[in-house]
This record gives C-alpha cells, sequence and structure tokens, in this order.
C-alpha cells in the first residue's frame, strides 16, 4: 500500500472537521470560516515541515526558523479545535457514531 498523498489527506481533515460541526448541529458561517482558518494553519503546518525535511535544520549557513514556528501553528490548531469543542473524548465517526473515550 502506497502513501497517502497530502492532498488526499487535507481533505479527508478538512471533510472531517465539517463533519464534527454538522453533527454538532453548528454549522454555521463562524465555524465553517474556523474551518478555513485551520486549514489555512494546517497548510501553513505542512510546508514548515516540507522545509525541514528538503533543506534540514540549516539553510546556507544559518538556522532554518521553520522548526520554530511548528509548535506556534499547531497550538493555532488547536485552538481553533477547542473553540469549536472538537476532544478526542466528543469526536464523532464518520460512521456516524460518537467516540465516548472508552
Amino acid at each position: 500500500m502506497g502513501k497517502i498523498k497530502p492532498e488526499t489527506i487535507r481533505k479527508r481533515v478538512e471533510k472531517s472537521l465539517r463533519q464534527q460541526l454538522v453533527s454538532k448541529g453548528a454549522d454555521v458561517d463562524l465555524f465553517k470560516n474556523l474551518i478555513d482558518d485551520y486549514m489555512g494553519l494546517w497548510d501553513l503546518k505542512e510546508m514548515y515541515f516540507r522545509d525541514v525535511q528538503e533543506n534540514g535544520l540549516r539553510v546556507d549557513g544559518k538556522e532554518n526558523t521553520s522548526p520554530k514556528q511548528i509548535p506556534i501553528v499547531n497550538r493555532q490548531m488547536l485552538a481553533i479545535l477547542k473553540q469549536m469543542d472538537i476532544t478526542t473524548d466528543n469526536v464523532v465517526r464518520e460512521d456516524g457514531e460518537e467516540h465516548d473515550g472508552l
């Protein structure tokens, strides 16, 4: 089985987030916009990871700043999930069943 393309993963993440909003009855413009923000941050995080993979920790003898940016972006992403009340304790799976944390 081959590696999943980043575009496919991105689509799955966005679909899953939108599904969470629908299951909570919260699929309103405010939260839809937060998903767009989340996905923008997801793209940025992926860009930073690719930069580190391609260029390493140093670029032209200078420190690569991407590794320092990753946790900052991750914190913002987690804040968006928290705002939308999406946690591992209350996530709804694709089959529509709510995960109860057990």
